[in-house]
């Protein structure tokens, strides 16, 4: 998003200092605006530091799912994308830009602090966890938004109208603020929230990731930002209040709207219904272009409703592959990145590569045909990443449904075991020595009778009846032991994978033997008698654990991969070991076989279309709307943002497509509608200079004076 808001500040602002250029710049570069500059850096590392792990943190601590998740992720985006449409009436009509900076800075920081207190684990209940944490995101999008068109152009607002060159300069440097604060922010919070181990020796959903830091660091950015920002306070330069545009554009389309509806069928209607307005005629002649504008906008948000999936959809899709890059381990969360680079790549290359290309060819790359190929590879991104999220699917080990189970039978018995049992998928089955049977994926009903019984090496029948009761991906281990297979018990397998490049191990012991502890990756846990351990998280590859059962110690070696759920199986004699397996351990769940690479082209597609909408987007709004109204059109296209996440909110909680790629899908269609609308919109639309539509009584003024032979040109 850094680029929509590069152009969003762009738009703001361009007219500052507009001035013809000079030979020579009089006066000094005001070296205070490094104070702004300096402020840009930490706000934008603050905001995208803690929006990259939002939608995990909504996930893993306050425990969401991922509808949810997404759905308060959009949420947020959608009031940070709203608030600025506030913040420049508030602005430009009662505090002016510095006041509304400095006020709204100061929720910002609130807003923070509120956020990271709620990500301490030790503050007691989950429901004070999410009340502390939708408190801090609504201040922050209050904050945020409230000061991001005001930011900029404050800093605009030092220099002196014929300071041309010294503006340009400020605005290069402060667009690389805000490049750089979100590339650093996005590439390392996520380290923050992964890598270090906030709470040693406690374990959890709230203890295994550190979001405490990975909050707060950016939280104390923005004290910082702040801080600088009032250290420059004496010397800025603060421009007088001008009164709010924005609010005479509503006030003229309210009174055409009222008045039209308020005619009388017998009266003579006007040519365009903006013309029935209360307002003076050039309002209403600017009014008149922003609409056709607002109509040419329409299809926007469907855009924005795909671009932001990035920090939600496709995070939580980045969960499931692979981030092993040789030596380095990306993150999910990191993926995000991904845009920003490609971006401050892609804009020179375009303008040195493509584009004159195009030229030199005379090829029509109009920015209405730009925008409309932008839609497009939005949709095209959204394709890939439904194929993508297919072959996720196909690798998935399937799991019961909350109203199912299924039973896998391990035997440490001496001789081969026969199963009887009530339901037929499981009656007949044969189990070797110290094997497993294959009925991990045979479902049953947890409401009806289930029982499953053997037939010892002496003859004698062991039967287990089971008592499941719902719940989401249960899988019953049944474990047949003792010298002769009399022993049965039964234990829950560990389905929850684990997301942060590791693998997860537990260890069962199917005998009345206590004191049995196992050293693994540095952790020890404690196996209970006839019981299975608490989880443990190992590196992928091939790692040792070391077994400790009274006098009795064994070294065994795992084979695991990234993501995968595995089981180590103890057998208790005269010593302890492992049971005899090719990798040292039983695959539980299956391990993300894919790499996280496979992202590239889909975040690159989409960043493509970024530069194709968004600066042309943005340069055309602005070079098409009226001198008085780019604020308006500005803050229109802020709307289109903000609209997106709204989409997607509702497509989320409705929860009306059960499948991830399939959602993409839908999307990919969505936004495949929303291009054509665009394509007939923009062919329809008529380019113009403001000042070049007359309104129906400027044309009888031309009439009444002979001028209808100059001929107006709309063609540019």
């Amino acid at each position: 998003m850094e680029l929509n808001e590069i152009n969003e500040e762009k738009a703001e602002t361009k007219i500052i200092g507009g001035g013809d250029r000079v030979s020579g710049e009089k006066g000094k570069f005001p070296k205070h605006v490094f104070f702004i500059i300096g402020n840009e850096f930490c706000e934008r590392f603050s905001y995208y530091g803690m929006r990259t792990v939002l939608v995990l943190y909504v996930r893993n601590f306050l425990l969401f799912d991922d509808d949810t998740s997404t759905s308060i992720f959009h949420a947020f985006t959608m009031l940070a994308y709203f608030f600025p449409l506030v913040g420049g009436i508030i602005a430009d009509s009662y505090w002016g830009k510095y006041k509304t900076i400095a006020y709204l800075s100061i929720v910002y920081v609130i807003g923070h602090v509120l956020k990271t207190i709620a990500a301490i684990p030790f503050i007691p209940g989950n429901t004070t966890h999410t009340i502390l944490s939708m408190f801090g995101l609504l201040l922050i999008a209050v904050g945020t938004g409230g000061i991001k068109p005001c930011v900029s152009s404050f800093g605009g607002d030092q220099f002196k109208p014929h300071q041309v060159l010294y503006l340009s300069q400020y605005f290069a440097m402060f667009y690389f603020s805000i490049n750089a604060g979100a590339l650093i922010s996005k590439f390392i919070t996520p380290m923050f929230r992964a890598d270090l181990d906030c709470y040693p020796g406690h374990h959890g959903p709230k203890y295994d990731e550190c979001f405490t830091v990975a909050f707060g660091v950016p939280g104390l950015l923005m004290l910082v930002a702040v801080g600088f920002f009032f250290a420059g306070t004496k010397y800025y330069t603060q421009v007088p209040l001008e009164g709010s545009i924005f609010w005479k554009f509503c006030k003229c389309v309210y009174s055409a709207l009222r008045n039209k509806w308020r005619r009388r069928k017998n009266e003579e209607g006007e040519e365009h219904w903006v013309d029935y307005a209360d307002a003076p005629e050039s309002l209403k002649r600017d009014t008149k272009y922003v609409m056709g504008i607002l109509l040419l906008f329409t299809p926007l948000p469907f855009f924005w409703a795909l671009f932001d999936q990035q920090g939600s959809r496709w995070t939580l899709q980045a969960l499931q592959l692979d981030g092993t890059w040789g030596s380095f381990y990306m993150k999910p969360d990191q993926m995000d990145v991904i845009n920003p680079l490609l971006i401050i790549t892609l804009i020179p290359l375009f303008e040195t590569t493509l584009y004159p290309l195009l030229r030199y060819y005379n090829v029509n790359f109009s920015p209405l045909k730009k925008m409309t190929a932008g839609l497009i590879l939005a949709g095209v991104s959204f394709l890939f990443a439904a194929g993508l999220q297919f072959a996720i699917d196909a690798d998935l080990t399937p799991l019961p449904p909350s109203d199912q189970f299924s039973v896998r039978v391990i035997n440490l018995s001496p001789c081969d075991v026969t199963m009887t049992s009530s339901n037929p998928d499981y009656n007949g089955i044969m189990v070797g020595t110290e094997k497993i049977s294959d009925t991990q994926f045979k479902f049953v009903e947890t409401k009806e009778p289930f029982t499953l019984s053997h037939v010892t090496c002496v003859g004698n029948e062991v039967q287990t009846n089971f008592n499941v009761t719902s719940g989401e991906g249960k899988v019953i281990d049944y474990v047949i032991s003792g010298l002769l297979g009399e022993h049965s018990m039964l234990s829950e397998m560990a389905t929850a994978k684990p997301e942060n490049g590791r693998s997860s191990v537990t260890f069962l012991n199917p005998y009345d033997v206590t004191n049995i502890v196992v050293n693994a990756s540095g952790y020890e846990v404690t196996v209970p008698a006839k019981g299975r351990s608490k989880p443990v998280q190992v590196k992928s590859g091939t790692s040792s654990y070391r077994i400790y059962a009274g006098t009795s110690e064994y070294e065994g070696r795992l084979e695991v991969g990234v993501g995968g759920v595995y089981t180590v199986v103890l057998v208790v004699g005269d010593d302890v070991r492992a049971m005899n397996t090719s990798s040292g351990v039983l695959k539980d769940v299956n391990t993300n076989n894919i790499n996280i690479a496979w992202m590239i082209p889909q975040y690159f597609v989409i960043t493509v279309g970024e530069v194709f909408l968004s600066i042309t987007g943005l340069e055309f709004s602005y070079t098409q709307a009226p001198a008085s109204m780019k604020s308006v059109v500005s803050s229109i296209w802020l709307l289109t943002v903000s609209m997106g996440s709204i989409i997607v909110l509702v497509v989320a909680e409705s929860r009306m497509i059960d499948r991830q790629a399939h959602e993409f899908i839908f999307f990919a269609c969505l936004i495949g509608v929303a291009s054509i609308v665009f394509a007939f919109l923009a062919r329809r639309y008529k380019a113009s200079k403001p000042q070049e539509i007359p309104s129906k009584k400027e044309k009888n003024e031309i009439e009444k004076t002979e001028l209808l032979e100059e001929k107006t040109d709309f063609s540019e």
